[in-house]
């Protein structure tokens, strides 16, 4: 089949290292793998290297983007909150390019449209529309609901609508849990059109007998024990916790290192932590770091560890999950969610209580 997959979220760059990213990638390589010809429409440059998907370039309104820019300076020169220009950047963004990737898609018209949900976006169902093919909705999380905990959504009435909109006009829609079927079904999406299919890893690039050793000398981790954590440090990822239950390790376990691979908003109150603690010494921040990478630093740890933070309706497929038990670590993880469906503590992996430092300690 011929597939067009378009992903409209600004932040979400296809070359990029963040999770999003890598996932981006692996969805489109795997419809390219099982046969299929995708091509891929966002507002960034595609993948480039070998990835077999192939970008749509579009140009869209500078005079648009200098709009947003132009008000972006007025309000913060006033000391007004700037997050609603991002919104409203990625509402022009449906208009700005319509008529261009309509023209663009018809010339070698995909017979369905996939879309990872965004924020504010319209994109893939309006061009499923006018196409006249299945509009297939990849969803990881309720985006509206995610910003409006997280972050500071401005308009969130908009969003909600937008996302609902979507959601039960789609012919199909992917989730990656159980809990997101439920969560999407209770918005009004009819459950018969809701898949679940969660994440997961590519288990060749992992070598579960590969000791780290090279990496651990190049990070001078020493030989001792390692605990780890991979991912994007962001507040719901409990890496805060995670440091706090280390520096009490730390007093147990002469020589015990802290390996935190990846960057995120909390990175730098994540450092202050460690200062605080006495444990900065203890402590490597590797920064982002490519995917090809993450093997290399997983195999440098003893523990990896996914101590997400209390969520009601937790409804995360974890990717950091299943690459931790594709490397063959010992896992310790959050009783959340999907992850008690994955661990069997004390069979495949150690559940504690999430927000506990002491029982994760």
């Amino acid at each position: 089949m011929k597939l067009l997959y378009v992903c409209s979220d600004y932040g979400i760059q296809p070359a990029g290292t963040k999770g999003a990213s890598i996932h981006l990638r692996a969805i489109t390589r795997g419809l390219s793998d099982a046969g299929h010809t995708v091509a891929l429409l966002t507002p960034h440059a595609g993948p480039g290297g070998d990835h077999p998907s192939v970008p749509i370039s579009l140009e869209t309104s500078a005079a648009s983007d200098d709009g947003v820019d132009r008000l972006r300076h007025w309000m913060k020169s006033r000391d007004l909150p700037t997050a609603v220009c991002g919104e409203i950047r990625s509402l022009q963004y449906n208009a700005s390019i319509a008529h261009a990737a309509l023209s663009a898609v018809r010339r070698d018209r995909p017979d369905a449209v996939v879309e990872r949900l965004s924020l504010f976006s319209f994109v893939g169902a309006d061009l499923a529309r006018s196409l006249r093919v299945p509009h297939i909705v990849e969803v990881n999380a309720v985006l509206s609901r995610e910003a409006s905990q997280f972050r500071d959504l401005q308009m969130g009435g908009l969003a909600r609508e937008m996302e609902r909109r979507v959601l039960c006009e789609a012919d199909a829609v992917i989730v990656v849990s159980e809990a997101l079927a439920v969560l999407l079904a209770e918005m009004g999406v009819d459950r018969g059109r809701i898949h679940v299919v969660p994440n997961g890893a590519d288990v060749e690039r992992y070598d579960p007998g590969d000791d780290g050793r090279a990496l651990r000398a190049s990070l001078e981790l020493g030989a001792g024990l390692v605990i780890g954590f991979a991912g994007s440090l962001k507040s719901w990822h409990g890496v805060d916790v995670l440091l706090s239950a280390f520096s009490r390790v730390r007093e147990e376990i002469d020589g015990a290192k802290l390996l935190i691979v990846g960057t995120g908003p909390m990175e730098s109150r994540l450092r202050e932590q460690a200062q605080e603690a006495g444990v900065a010494a203890s402590v490597v921040f590797t920064g982002a770091i490519e995917h090809r990478d993450v093997p290399a630093h997983l195999a440098a740890m003893d523990i990896a560890v996914a101590p997400f933070r209390s969520m009601e309706g937790f409804y995360f497929s974890p990717i950091k999950l299943f690459e931790y038990m594709a490397a063959g670590r010992c896992v310790v993880a959050s009783r959340l969610g999907q992850i008690e469906d994955i661990v069997s503590d004390g069979e495949n992996g150690v559940l504690c209580d999430p927000d506990d430092e002491a029982a994760l300690a």
